[in-house]
């Protein structure tokens, strides 16, 4: 198959295969019974057919000329009827330039390229008014578009583990120099006109690193300083997705990376929010390497999502997830999302509708959690509104046999807002979810959870308790950042027109006092433990301002102190700024350790999932990359942990038996002694950030310690009851049943990643 392949033509081959009884690429040879019941598993049943349906009814209504970033190729269509029907003139010249931006959005570059150029060739010797401005606009454009088609020709069409990853290394530098070259030469040019243009100098200085002629051959006055790359301060990670096949290149989307199939060991389920984009299902197969099973699962035909999020919602000991659909798209945004439920059989069905779920509001963020302590996971969905419409957020309370009621709005739950991102956590310690949701168009919410005995009821946190910034918020999380027991909160920024991430990257380069970027820094809020936050996130050393979409926390070098990746997914393509990582360094700041590590990656970042995928005890990233256009797709990331076991660790397996079998909320505190002194390192059990999805694996770091003094889980129950053992077995893989009073050892060992030449999906 191409790069690209449409899956409505994939899914024809798929029923093909099926009617005519062939067997899978790299199965064994079977009888004719196992045959026939191996094959019964890849039907999709008639529940999920019926949701497929209602979603691509849903997407056919969208109106490509007034929706937002979708449906590119639609608008280059409308747009090249409108020009023909145009005389030569101003008015003419704006739709010309459209046409020209949606032509490069859809993917057809070269195109774009002829648009622009032949524009700015034809127009540079005449007379017009705004000349210089309109001239200047289709010159960046241009520019861009060289830009674009030099990605395209050499990061996409000769990609390797180290494309696109800045400081670009000599073996990404673009074999292919036509798109560089050019765009070099058009930058320059722009500068030469306008020397202060912050973004012009940034892709100027890209534009060279592709070609190997960063830092040297920049401008001096135009240079950004070697210093700013320049780290010794992490090891190295690599990009192995497309050594294990699993760098799926598509769109933005989604990923959970957890256990589906109750082997021990993690899988991925990885999502694109194409309309026609097919969710995909890589399970491990333990032996270093993935197979792509989505085939035989039953969901084939499911499509879109821009989020997903994983849990066991009916108690079966089976991982489900749901599918987040219609952010962006405002009065188009009623696609109905997808509650996926495991059959435990390797297959999975649609049970949006039987269960209750379903609705039709624009979103891309929900949260799992127990919000009653009742034993079972109930979800809340924030949901889009503006000044057109409203869309009220949604508490689907578990009823326990597998159906879901709406409480929001009795549960106090009723503020309105463009809303991005949300987590739950238990802020105040007294055992009950809070909510804490960002908000892109207003103040950030913060609901505590009054643990009513005769009914669910939230009290919304006033500006005192110092949460409610930044005012365009998207990403967050709610996580234990200094080990002292009480949970801070993490949220970030994200960008407009007027303070583009380039702008505000290359202004904290140039002028840190720049008073532009304090609004723009990510914030992180201490919890004071008195209903009160402050934001520390300055005095943390988390001073440079980072546009953020996807994202997530977890401890990569075991120290026991949580880390985390910020993944830039402006949909701009003038924003190719990288995604950043910030190890903690004991609880008393952050250290950037972007370009050390490799992490620095300017396609756009989304999705981000931490997980011990070849299960030696320390934790690899999975992340989904692609932008919003339908143009800008990109191969999904695996960076494989190299760091190896330099720190002590363990993997703790959690079931509930009163709380939710998930332990989704379970809190583990490990006592320790490292280098003569006792410390707590804490725990809470979730798949982490608001855009992304954690394993549920409690994958925990313990420094340097030889043992665990003691190892207590206070499970998410209305008693909070505990299981406390003492000296505990470090590098290990463990399990932990509510009610046992012993620890189960696991036969679960470690893997290394096959790692051999794959075909691009």
């Amino acid at each position: 198959m191409s790069a690209k392949t449409p899956w409505r033509i994939l899914k024809s081959v798929v029923i093909l295969f099926m009617l005519t009884g062939c067997s899978n690429a790299g199965e064994e040879e079977m009888d004719q019974p196992k045959k026939v019941a191996y094959e019964a598993k890849v039907k999709v049943d008639d529940v999920t057919r019926q949701m497929i349906q209602k979603v691509e009814t849903a997407y056919s209504k969208v109106d490509p000329q007034k929706a937002t970033y979708v449906l590119n190729n639609k608008k280059a269509k409308l747009l090249q009827k409108k020009l023909d029907e145009m005389e030569v003139g101003a008015d003419r010249n704006l739709v010309l330039y459209d046409f020209g931006s949606e032509l490069l959005r859809a993917g057809k570059t070269d195109e774009a390229i002829d648009v622009f150029e032949n524009f700015y060739n034809f127009f540079r010797d005449k007379m017009f008014l705004d000349k210089e401005k309109t001239l200047n606009e289709f010159k960046t454009q241009l520019a861009i578009s060289y830009l674009r088609k030099a990605e395209q020709d050499n990061c996409i069409a000769n990609h390797n583990n180290e494309s696109c990853i800045i400081p670009i290394s000599e073996k990404a530098q673009h074999i292919n120099r036509e798109g560089s070259t050019k765009a070099i030469e058009l930058l320059e040019e722009y500068l030469e006109v306008a020397p202060f243009n912050y973004e012009i100098q940034y892709l100027l200085n890209i534009a060279y690193m592709t070609l190997g002629g960063y830092p040297d051959e920049v401008p001096e006055e135009f240079r950004i300083p070697e210093a700013y790359f320049n780290q010794d301060n992490f090891p190295k990670f690599q990009d192995v997705a497309m050594d294990l096949g699993v760098d799926v290149n598509e769109m933005s989307g989604g990923i959970c990376l957890d256990d589906f199939n109750n082997d021990g060991f993690i899988d991925l389920m990885v999502s694109s929010w194409g309309f026609e984009d097919q969710i995909r299902y890589f399970e491990n197969d333990t032996k270093g390497g993935f197979i792509d099973k989505t085939s035989y699962t039953g969901l084939v035909g499911v499509t879109g999502g821009l989020n997903l999020k994983h849990a066991d919602f009916n108690n079966d000991g089976n991982l489900d997830f749901i599918i987040l659909r219609g952010a962006w798209l405002d009065k188009y945004g009623g696609i109905p999302n997808s509650l996926i439920m495991n059959n435990g059989d390797g297959t999975f069905s649609d049970v949006t509708m039987e269960s209750g779920i379903y609705s039709l509001h624009p979103t891309q963020t929900a949260i799992w959690a127990d919000f009653n302590l009742d034993g079972w996971l109930d979800i809340f969905i924030a949901n889009e509104s503006n000044a057109n419409e409203e869309n009220n957020c949604e508490l689907f309370l578990n009823n326990t046999d597998g159906t879901f009621r709406d409480v929001a709005q009795e549960a106090n739950l009723q503020e309105i807002g463009f809303f991005k991102g949300v987590d739950a956590g238990d802020l105040n310690n007294d055992g009950y979810p809070d909510l804490y949701i960002s908000n892109f168009n207003g103040k950030n919410l913060l609901y505590l959870n009054s643990g009513d005995e005769t009914g669910l009821s939230f009290e919304l946190a006033g500006d005192e308790a110092g949460v409610s910034e930044p005012l365009e918020s998207f990403s967050t999380w709610i996580f234990d950042y200094n080990n002292d027991g009480f949970e801070d909160i993490f949220v970030s920024g994200y960008s407009n027109a007027e303070k583009s991430p380039i702008n505000m990257m290359m202004a904290n380069i140039r002028n840190s006092l720049d008073p532009r970027l304090e609004e723009r820094r990510p914030k992180l809020y201490k919890n004071n433990g008195d209903g009160t936050f402050t934001n520390v996130s300055q005095d943390m050393g988390l001073q440079e301002p980072v546009t953020t979409m996807g994202c997530n926390f977890g401890d990569l070098d075991n120290d026991g102190f949580l880390d985390f990746y910020l993944a830039t997914g402006d949909p701009s393509f003038i924003s190719i700024v990288p995604n950043k990582m910030y190890r903690n360094k004991e609880g008393i700041t952050f250290e950037d350790v972007t370009y050390s590590g490799g992490f620095g990656h300017i396609q756009k970042g989304h999705a981000v999932g931490f997980g011990d995928l070849d299960m030696d005890g320390d934790q690899d990233i999975y992340a989904v990359m692609g932008g919003a256009y339908e143009g800008d797709i990109f191969q999904n990331i695996l960076f494989e942990n190299p760091i190896g076991n330099e720190n002590s660790w363990i993997n703790i397996i959690l079931e509930g038996s009163t709380s939710n079998r998930s332990a989704i909320g379970a809190k583990i505190i490990a006592t320790i002694e490292e280098e003569g002194k006792i410390r707590k390192v804490y725990h809470t059990v979730g798949t982490g950030a608001s855009f992304g999805g954690n394993s549920l694996l409690a994958e925990i770091g313990l420094g340097k310690a030889t043992k665990i003094e003691s190892l207590e889980v206070i499970w998410p129950n209305k008693a909070r009851s505990s299981s406390l053992f003492k000296s505990v077995a470090v590098n290990a893989v463990i399990s932990i049943k509510e009610g046992e009073d012993e620890i189960k050892p696991t036969a679960l060992g470690a893997l290394s990643f096959t790692k051999q030449a794959h075909q691009h999906h």
